[in-house]
């Protein structure tokens, strides 16, 4: 199943160009994976409100006097709009309020002018409020993995929809079959960033924002990548949930023990490092808890979204007790090769933990058994 978006971009022809952020150094080699042009990933109508437009970006950084004094015209009408930027979460955030209007429950037509350039998008309906998804963004990496974890949430924490943010992928077309009726594919080809630059890479937090604002309204939101498996259950999860509003993680590596066969998932990994790691930490949220999320971290605003300041979190205040994920360092393209991600290491010292083999679907042991032994640690 796809999603589609509205994305708006500067247009080639348009000698405007959004330039680093200066908290890193980015040579001119690593701009060529630099988000330049991106405005919007996606204007799309409020799941809570259909009165409502969203629109999500890149920050707008230096774009901010270049596209100052845009017009916003709804259904041939102008409407006020507030526009702010957040280059310290990685994200812009658009929101005004849609003209009333007579008849029909169609598509609304989006006008963005600026003083360079116009862009005409069509709004469709709003989405469903209230589900429990999981979002996670993904480029080559191999169809039975991507199959694999999807199998994983979907069987154990009853989640109604599945949302791959494909980044480009050679396979894109095999895996949107092969994920027919369990997951949603986003084609999501916008520049990654560049590598080692935390404050340059936006694709992954606007596609976590994009799942928690269009996808999660009213409902919660799981981030995992593709290479975690999250050792928990539906009724754990549940229940910290109701008294925190946003559950973290700690996890464990599971390094790359040579497996039996090439064509591995991650089934075929079950020796971890025995050191909980307390850094990376992942997380479920109840949308309504949170207004800005990234990688490993969630903000909430002290005051209205889009105004007022901006609190973190604080992860130590709403780790799990009781849960924990794998993170699996094979299951990778190795596209960042300086991790040595696939060095190959013996079993000495390492745990052995089948957790995620006793949550995979037809497993007859539970998944409570393996969750029980993951924190203390058993062999």
């Amino acid at each position: 199943m796809s999603v589609m978006i509205q994305p708006v971009s500067i247009p080639d022809g348009v000698d405007i160009a959004r330039t680093p952020n200066g908290k890193d150094r980015v040579s001119e080699e690593e701009l060529r994976f630099f988000d330049k042009k991106t405005v919007f990933y996606d204007l799309f109508t409020d799941p809570a409100n259909e009165d409502a437009l969203v629109g999500l970006g890149p920050p707008l950084l230096n774009l901010v006097s270049r596209l100052d004094g845009m017009k916003l015209v709804i259904d041939g009408k102008k409407v006020p709009y507030k526009w702010r930027d957040h280059p310290e979460l990685k994200l812009s955030v658009l929101k005004a309020k849609m003209p009333s209007r007579h008849f029909g429950h169609g598509a609304r037509t989006v006008e963005l002018q600026f003083s360079d350039f116009s862009v005409s998008v069509s709004v469709g309906q709003r989405e469903e409020q209230g589900r429990k998804v999981i979002a996670a963004i993904s480029k080559d990496n191999e169809v039975p993995w991507i199959s694999e974890w999807v199998d994983h949430y979907r069987e154990n924490f009853d989640i109604d929809d599945v949302f791959v943010y494909d980044n480009g992928s050679r396979n894109r077309g095999e895996l949107k079959e092969a994920l027919k009726g369990r997951a949603h594919v986003v084609d999501w080809d916008f520049p990654y960033g560049p590598p080692g630059k935390t404050h340059n890479k936006f694709a992954q937090a606007g596609a976590l924002n994009h799942c928690l604002n269009r996808f999660a309204r009213r409902g919660v939101l799981y981030n995992f990548d593709i290479d975690e498996l999250l050792i928990s259950n539906k009724e754990a999860i549940a229940s910290e949930l109701a008294a925190k509003g946003v559950v973290y993680f700690n996890s464990y590596n599971v390094p790359f023990v040579k497996p039996a066969c090439e064509t591995y998932t991650h089934k075929d990994f079950y020796y971890r490092f025995p050191d909980l790691k307390t850094t990376a930490r992942k997380f479920v949220c109840k949308e309504d808890k949170v207004d800005v999320i990234s990688q490993h971290a969630t903000w909430k605003r002290s005051s209205i979204f889009l105004g007022g300041r901006m609190r973190r979190n604080k992860p130590d205040t709403c780790v799990s007790p009781s849960s924990y994920f794998l993170h699996f360092l094979g299951i990778t393209t190795n596209w960042q090769p300086r991790l040595n991600k696939l060095e190959e290491v013996g079993t000495e010292g390492l745990v052995k933990d089948e957790s995620h083999i006793h949550m995979m679907p037809g497993s007859k042991n539970g998944n409570t058994e393996g969750m029980a032994k993951g924190l203390v640690g058993e062999q």
